[in-house]
């Protein structure tokens, strides 16, 4: 029902390329045999040899093929004329198996081709119902993507650094429709947006994965000593690297015993400390701020550091449901300028306020003066204070901290 193909390079081709979804429309003129009848018009793939129209006649069930025959009048130099038909063949929702080579023919005798090229945007084979994947330190992570798409897509993983760096590009176990993530052992830096990107000739699409590393804290404090005088205001800072979010304390700890240390955060906790500002008049105050994700930062003030602070530690400590970490900074006095201010408060304008506060300071040290000895000048307390002092001794460590700050801020 064709004619031969092995000559036919003087045959009219034309090259289509059409998206899936779309509608194409392929059109040839046929000579007054056919309009005189004695020849007919037929539609067919030459791969399959399958006819879809014999002149008007439906050969082919599928009704997304239609077919449309109409004589139209051609001009010749504005004096003569002749009539031809014109045979168009309508494919409406073109689909990936209507690919091929279309033949427009009067009976046998083919009069123009049309070799059709369907085409289709990339598509992820998987529709992720979510795209968070939670992991723990030291695991392996394998993430699929597969995506479909004519041509075949190229896939490829990206991460998202931030958006100040270019995505960086990761290799990945490639077959002809997947591409696979693989990370091994993961650890903190693995955290982040991961990006599979499928791209053709015809678009390109991404698929994000969020990967939520939790590992145990890593506090990080830049001091181990810090050297002050008497009155001197200290900041101690440490940050914390963690996932999922840690609790965080500070800690005062006299010794190395861990059972005589004073949480600092639950005095805060229970309103003790201003958490927002260094109040005037606050003896202590926490800070405590989220950098990103997986950081923070928090700072423990001091305002006038007492004498018995001094070979005193004060820890930064941080717990998670994976383990906990602590840093401990100790507190070392500064002899020469201690000296210097020793002398200041020989003076007659300072006299008053050095007692109040050497009382106080004798009182924090006071709550278990077995293991933590005063060393406050004994003659600047009164009998009320000694009195006081030796109540004191009864106070548990908690108590004690918050009798502490209400009489500072009373002498303030």
């Amino acid at each position: 029902m064709t004619s031969s193909l092995s000559d036919d390079s003087h045959l009219s081709r034309d090259y289509i390329n059409v998206n899936v979804g779309k509608r194409v429309r392929m059109e040839c003129e046929l000579s007054n045999a056919t309009i005189s009848g004695n020849m007919k018009g037929l539609w067919l793939r030459l791969e399959d040899a399958e006819v879809f129209f014999y002149s008007t006649s439906r050969i082919n069930s599928d009704q997304r093929f239609q077919i449309e025959q109409r004589p139209i009048l051609h001009i010749i130099n504005g004096t003569s004329s002749y009539e031809v038909m014109t045979y168009s063949l309508t494919i409406d929702d073109v689909r990936l198996s209507d690919d091929g080579t279309y033949s427009c023919q009067e009976d046998n005798r083919i009069v123009k081709l049309f070799v059709l090229n369907i085409v289709e945007r990339p598509y992820f084979v998987t529709d992720e119902s979510t795209t968070l994947l939670r992991t723990q330190i030291g695991k392996n992570v394998s993430i699929a993507c597969e995506a479909h798409g004519k041509p075949s897509p190229f896939l490829r993983w990206i991460k998202k650094i931030d958006d100040d760096q270019p995505k960086t590009m990761i290799n990945c176990t490639t077959t002809p429709t997947t591409c696979q993530l693989n990370l091994y052992h993961v650890n903190r830096w693995h955290n982040g947006i991961y990006e599979c990107v499928a791209t053709n000739t015809i678009g390109t699409i991404g698929r994000f994965y969020t990967l939520d590393v939790q590992f145990p804290p890593d506090v990080y404090s830049p001091k181990v000593k810090s050297f002050h005088s008497i009155d001197d205001t200290i900041t101690f800072e440490c940050s914390i690297d963690a996932n999922p979010e840690p609790d965080i304390r500070w800690l005062h700890r006299f010794t190395n015993d861990m059972n005589q240390e004073v949480d600092l955060s639950h005095q805060f906790n229970q309103g003790f400390y201003n958490h927002n500002s260094r109040r005037e008049g606050s003896l202590l105050s926490i800070t405590k701020e989220k950098i990103n994700a997986t950081r923070w930062k928090t700072m423990l003030f001091i305002r006038r550091i007492p004498n018995h602070f001094f070979n005193s530690n004060f820890v930064c400590r941080a717990t998670n449901r994976y383990g906990q970490d602590e840093r401990s900074i100790t507190v070392m006095q500064n002899h020469h300028h201690h000296v210097s201010k020793k002398h200041r408060h020989t003076t007659t304008t300072t006299s008053t306020v050095s007692t109040k506060m050497s009382t106080i300071f004798d009182l924090y040290g006071a709550y278990d003066e077995e293991k933590y000895q005063s060393s406050s000048t004994p003659h600047f307390l009164s009998q009320e204070t000694i009195d006081t002092t030796s109540r004191s001794k009864r106070l548990s460590p908690y108590l004690f901290y918050s009798f502490i700050i209400g009489l500072y801020s009373f002498v303030q």
